[in-house]
């Protein structure tokens, strides 16, 4: 590509340098366009040959002529891909996320179901759809919520940063004496969703 161009700029530089010629008119000097039509004929010609070996050159660089395909058709090929890269990560569905903090190992894997559904009103809180949180986890350091670029991510991060310090136990009561929740009523309402759960 690079030859190419610049043969093409050497020759649209040649053939300008040659055919620039300059008259200067005055009044004692009358112009004269049968010397202009004598080099104007020369010129075509030198440029219709570069031209050719310019059109050589680049077919000689370029291979055998592939046809252009439409924009169209490289367009849906784009989307196609987004598309299909975007179904390799599962939506937010109960039974998703249930799959998901199994596959995680996450012990308990219920009682962390309704503590999702609770934490997010049921995937509806700004900070499940924006942040992809879905246990209200915070950073320790800056007490601000953790940002997820996908919701299997916040799964991963319960399991590092929450379940891994449990050793045993009732589980609801732990997650009482760790202090999970602020609300003094956390382990009741996630009960309670437990329950709703089980009558679906």
């Amino acid at each position: 590509m690079h030859n190419i161009i610049l043969t093409a700029v050497l020759l649209i530089l040649g053939s300008a340098s040659a055919s620039a010629q300059f008259y200067t008119i005055t009044k004692e000097k009358e112009i004269r366009p049968d010397k202009q039509q004598e080099v104007a004929p020369d010129t075509l010609q030198r440029d219709s040959v570069a031209f050719e070996s310019c059109q050589m050159a680049e077919k000689d660089s370029l291979g055998p002529e592939e046809p252009v395909k439409p924009l169209s058709e490289l367009y849906a090929r784009k989307v196609y891909v987004r598309v299909s890269h975007e179904k390799a990560l599962p939506a937010l569905t109960i039974p998703n996320l249930y799959q998901e903090i199994i596959r995680n190992g996450i012990r308990y894997p219920k009682i962390v179901l309704a503590q999702a559904i609770l934490e997010t009103g049921w995937f509806r809180s700004p900070l499940c759809r924006n942040r992809h949180n879905l246990f209200g986890l915070t950073n320790p350091q800056t007490g601000k919520y953790y940002e997820f670029n996908h919701w299997t991510e916040s799964v991963r991060a319960y399991y590092t940063k929450v379940q891994y310090k449990y050793k045993g136990g009732n589980y609801l009561l732990w997650l009482r004496d760790v202090g999970y929740a602020e609300d003094p009523r956390y382990i009741r309402e996630v009960i309670r969703v437990l329950k709703h759960l089980g009558k679906s």
